[in-house]
């Protein structure tokens, strides 16, 4: 609505502005009419006899010879020709002043109507932005506005469905073996019902990090080396074949959350464990070109490279193993350096192991 009232009153300043400009022009018009004089180039003592609906010019000697009362000086011939002028001029500036309003009001409705025709578009497509391609919209602004929006959109929807993914599938099977469990070997399920428990925690969490966005979080004070020795304790108590290493003069604190950091690793380390053979993990941390660097090194079956460009998609999974692998592990790692204004990097090669380093920018 205020849109439409600035348009309106845009067209009528037009109007008025055009208008305005005519009348100057007419009055100009007269200004100089009123300067011009047919003497200027027939001379003075030329007269005009009037014959029937025709004007003939005529010498002084010629015009001695006819009666005077049918004669007449430049000046009133000037006078006559300004008289005509005048008298349908002001209907005609009229006319036109009315046409241009007239004009400029068809004008402001053409392009009210082509307004409402690109927002109702706009709408349509805002009601099946996901159906719609980008760059449909004319407008370039519009265009520009559409498409980022669209992106974000789509970057939303990718985050639902990964989500909902991850909850259909992954809960819904944990969930299925520990009630299984309960209900067939209760005498012997407590260890592993305390396993699947934990691992339905570790979900949770990762569900919690996906759903976090860059752009309405805040960020604390994170020590990389701390996360990372207790992850490893954590690991180590049933899988003793792994190191860790730091460097304690060092600095190893970046921007982020704990949650986040500890997901990320847990998953590489979890992966390392599932697809590395029984053989040595390591974890390492160190701080390089003001970056700290966190390196998950396994000896295990390594990835094709082919692969490796898909390996972060969360639909992603290695094949060939039955282990309970979480194929959105990796998207989880991912997002993490995305939150953490990071980046993740694989070197890999087949059947001989892989190694993932997280990079964040380092504080101090």
């Amino acid at each position: 609505m205020r849109l439409n009232f600035k348009m309106t009153l845009t067209m009528l300043a037009f109007s008025l502005l055009v208008t305005g400009v005519i009348l100057v022009s007419f009055f100009f018009l007269r200004n100089n009419l009123e300067g011009i004089s047919i003497a200027s180039t027939l001379g003075e003592d030329v007269y005009f006899m009037e014959e029937g609906k025709t004007v003939q010019a005529e010498t002084q000697m010629e015009a001695s010879k006819s009666s005077n009362n049918q004669f007449m000086t430049i000046s009133m011939i000037d006078k006559a020709y300004q008289d005509e002028l005048f008298k349908y001029l002001p209907a005609m500036v009229l006319v036109i002043c009315s046409a241009i309003m007239l004009l400029t009001f068809i004008l402001w409705l053409v392009l009210r109507k082509i307004y409402s025709n690109q927002i109702l578009a706009i709408t349509r497509d805002l009601t099946f932005i996901d159906q719609v391609p980008k760059n449909t919209v004319k407008d370039e602004a519009l265009n520009a506005a559409f498409n980022k929006l669209k992106d974000k959109f789509d970057g939303h929807l990718e985050d639902y469905r990964r989500l909902n993914s991850y909850l259909t599938h992954e809960q819904k099977n944990a969930i299925a073996i520990l009630r299984t469990n309960l209900e067939i070997e209760r005498q012997h399920a407590d260890q592993g019902n305390l396993m699947l428990l934990d691992r339905m925690t570790d979900s949770i969490d990762d569900i919690l990090t996906l759903s976090n966005n860059t752009e309405d979080l805040s960020t604390e004070v994170v020590d990389v080396s701390l996360i990372c020795a207790e992850v490893c304790d954590a690991y180590k108590k049933n899988y003793p074949n792994l190191l860790f290493a730091f460097t304690e003069d060092q600095p190893t604190l970046i921007h982020g959350r704990d949650r986040w950091i500890y997901r990320a690793v847990s998953n590489l380390v979890d992966n390392a464990i599932k697809y590395g053979e029984g053989k040595l993990v390591t974890v390492t941390i160190s701080n390089r070109k003001g970056s700290v660097i966190i390196e998950v090194k396994d000896q295990g079956i390594g990835i094709p490279q082919k692969k490796q460009a898909s390996i972060f998609s969360h639909q992603y999974r290695v094949q060939g193993l039955k282990q309970d692998g979480y194929g959105i592990g990796l998207s989880v790692v991912s997002h993490v350096c995305d939150l953490c204004r990071g980046f993740v990097y694989l070197e890999s090669e087949e059947k001989n192991g892989s190694s993932f380093y997280l990079s964040f920018p380092s504080i101090g």
